[in-house]
């Protein structure tokens, strides 16, 4: 782990705690988290699962020939501990350990399974920078919101475009990268090769016109799932803004979670989630009670269902540490 980043991610997530609890009347905070009606957790729980069942058939649709040899079950516990990974530890360490864990459990390369998830977070970013832009007839987008936006959108774009270029031109790149590594000494051209080879085959699936349909169908599906499940604690909190508010927070923390931040996005996604409500005029003590309630019901459930199956797999933090680091000790 890089220390800067560590030690930057400490000091971000600070900044934005004092920001977020300056001049706030904890009382109020208390009585809001008192008086909400938690009956409402009940529906929410619906589409809580949903958004996790739908990642992981999109998940399994990135596999070759879409996932059919691959067990849910397995898919299911490589991205719950990513889950619980990626809230204990302060360098996203969980996308690493989830390429481990199912290379492991299905004897897969790493590079294969890491490239899913790269396509997998290329779909999910491009997603929510298109809800970003279904929301601009409905809600002025503040200056903190469209810049970032308007930053990804082409990067993530040209990205998605490079790698369907590799996918059709696949063993025109193999080639032209092995002309550069058979002139360089010891650097395991072929090795390196191999695992070029195998992160390509995992991006194969997009070369389906029937797959990447079901890839977007499934994408669209994993975040208006996760927006209803905003939606619904939201009403549990008495809060009285429209539906969009609800696809905005989404958005805006999904997005925002990217930058460096403390273990479990502390202070980061607090401070997101009422900046954001601040946009729809909703009062700072009502909005830090539902942040925190947010924050709690999404990363509390996803880290003890993480830690159950890191339990029913058998590993342990220290394994899966060193396996997610390791490169490519498990190729092939």
């Amino acid at each position: 782990m890089k220390q800067w980043r560590f030690w930057l991610g400490m000091a971000i997530s600070l900044i934005c705690l004092v920001l977020v609890l300056w001049n706030v009347d904890f009382r109020e905070v208390l009585d809001a988290l008192r008086h909400a009606n938690y009956a409402w957790l009940i529906p929410a729980s619906l589409p809580f699962v949903a958004t996790i069942a739908c990642k992981v058939l999109r998940w399994q649709l990135l596999f070759p020939d879409e996932g059919k040899g691959m067990r849910r079950e397995k898919l299911f516990s490589a991205l719950m501990i990513s889950y619980a990974l990626n809230t204990i530890f302060p360098a996203r360490l969980g996308e690493l350990a989830r390429a481990y864990v199912i290379g492991e459990t299905e004897d897969l390369s790493k590079s294969l399974a890491l490239s899913t998830i790269i396509v997998e977070k290329i779909l999910d970013v491009l997603t929510l920078l298109l809800f970003l832009v279904l929301l601009l007839p409905l809600v002025s987008l503040p200056l903190w919101v469209r810049r970032p936006a308007l930053i990804m959108a082409p990067l993530f774009l040209c990205l998605f475009a490079i790698i369907l270029a590799l996918t059709y031109q696949r063993q025109r790149t193999l080639g032209l990268v092995w002309s550069v590594l058979r002139r360089v000494p010891r650097v395991g051209g072929e090795q390196l090769l191999r695992s070029l080879d195998s992160a390509l085959t995992g991006f194969d699936a997009l070369r389906s016109v029937r797959t990447n349909v079901l890839l977007w169908g499934w994408s669209l599906a994993v975040w208006v799932t996760g927006a209803l499940f905003i939606l619904f604690v939201m009403y549990a909190f008495h809060i009285d803004v429209p539906p969009s508010a609800a696809v905005l927070v989404l958005c805006v923390t999904s997005l925002g979670m990217t930058v460096p931040s403390s273990p479990g996005y502390i202070g980061v996604y607090h401070w997101l989630v009422a900046s954001t409500l601040s946009i729809f005029n909703v009062d700072r003590e009502l909005a830090l009670s539902f942040a925190l309630a947010l924050h709690a019901l999404t990363f509390l459930p996803l880290t003890l269902m993480g830690i159950f199956c890191m339990m029913r797999e058998n590993y342990s933090l220290q394994r899966l540490e060193r396996g997610a680091l390791a490169g490519s000790q498990h190729e092939g």
